[in-house]
């Protein structure tokens, strides 16, 4: 039998003990609101979602753009938004919840249930609790008080590098370690060894194994885990001013830690007013149109998230993030962000052929469809307020 090794680095625990006082400000936190008239505060756990950067997903039961357009058969949109820009979310049925944004507007959706709280939702208060989702009547989402103690969890922070170029933000690996206090999990020599991420300095990929580097110098080649080897599910960063990025193994270099203090992270405070999606459609055959947009037939908020893929790393980009969309051909589109970065993706409908078509609304309110092949370039202003 195998031993089983935890590794251990005293030398990093004053750091940690420095930056676990912000953690709160990042973390998920609300008040769950039951069918006993009872209330629970505190850091909500949302399957593995755990800070405001983090992405809430549902199903639209319904789309109200396609009745504009009679050439488009209708297909399912998924909605997805940073739980930063949720206000509370209402249940009104065995599968089915009112959304609130920040701004009042309420959105119907389903298939919203987490994966991994299926039964029950967990909130940590004075102790860890789970509350079965039969009996939650509404959660509305705040920042934590000043008051609270810091939670259990503090997010992993660094900068993960590709051949595309290098992410920094909170970082989650394999699709589910994302506290400082999650392990990586590996073999070394005839032992089998488990490191915490508040010891670990740096990971590199050598594909079927890595080298993890500690706080301490000590380094290790482990190998034989999912944690360490191809059969890793991808390693997840959300950036703050661009979005969510998911690195598969193919495409993973290294992991380089970086202090919770030294990484600009958003607060609840920091997420903007939601507003229309407002641009400029030129077409190819030159006209131009300006107004309110309903991109895909879908999404027509500033927070959505347009989806693509450029090799094996994976795109998540709020519209406020992005100034200028190009496609290319039938398999890709370029985008400008709003950070001067540029990407080239594929796959996703968002960026492909397979794209619905843009409405265009005028300042009196009426649409004007034009088919994704005939878009030359959509321009959307930057917005002033605030730092998502």
């Amino acid at each position: 039998m195998l031993k089983k090794l935890l590794i251990a680095c005293v030398v990093f625990c004053t750091g940690v003990a420095e930056t676990r006082a912000q953690a709160k400000d990042y973390r998920i936190h609300g008040e769950i609101h039951t069918v006993m008239n009872t209330t629970v505060s505190g850091y909500i756990y949302w399957g593995r979602n755990l800070y405001w950067t983090d992405i809430f997903s549902a199903s639209k039961p319904e789309n109200p753009y396609t009745h504009y357009v009679n050439e488009v058969v209708p297909v399912a949109h998924q909605f997805a938004c940073r739980f930063g820009n949720i206000k509370r979310i209402r249940v009104i049925g065995d599968n089915r919840i009112e959304l609130e944004i920040r701004d009042g507007h309420i959105i119907e959706l389903e298939d919203w249930l987490p994966s991994g709280n299926r039964g029950s939702l967990r909130i940590e208060a004075d102790k860890e609790t789970a509350i079965a989702w039969d009996l939650i009547s509404e959660i509305v989402f705040s920042a934590a008080p000043d008051t609270a103690r810091e939670p259990a969890d503090t997010p992993i922070t660094g900068t993960v590098e590709t051949p595309h170029g290098r992410y920094t933000g909170i970082v989650q690996w394999d699709r589910d370690e994302n506290s400082l206090s999650h392990v990586v999990d590996g073999r070394s020599g005839t032992s089998g060894i488990t490191i915490a991420f508040k010891n670990i300095r740096s990971i590199a990929s050598s594909g079927n194994s890595c080298q993890v580097v500690l706080n301490s110098g000590r380094e290790f080649v482990l190998w034989g885990e999912n944690d360490v080897d191809e059969r890793n599910r991808g390693i997840v960063v959300n950036m703050p001013s661009v979005g969510q990025v998911v690195v598969g193994w193919a495409d993973f270099k290294t992991f380089k830690s970086i202090p919770l203090n030294q990484v600009n992270l958003l607060k609840y405070s920091d997420f903007m007013s939601p507003r229309r999606i407002r641009g400029t459609v030129e077409l190819k055959r030159g006209e131009v149109l300006e107004g309110v947009l309903a991109y895909d037939l879908d999404e027509a908020m500033d927070f959505e998230l347009l989806d693509g893929r450029n090799g094996n790393v994976a795109y998540r980009i709020p519209f406020r993030n992005i100034r200028v969309i190009e496609p290319k051909n039938h398999k890709y589109t370029w985008l400008q962000l709003g950070n001067g970065g540029e990407l080239v993706l594929g796959e996703e409908r968002d960026v492909t052929f397979d794209n619905d078509g843009i409405l265009v609304f005028d300042a009196k309110g009426a649409a004007r469809y034009v088919r994704w092949r005939d878009v030359k370039r959509v321009s959307l202003p930057a917005k002033e307020e605030g730092n998502e």
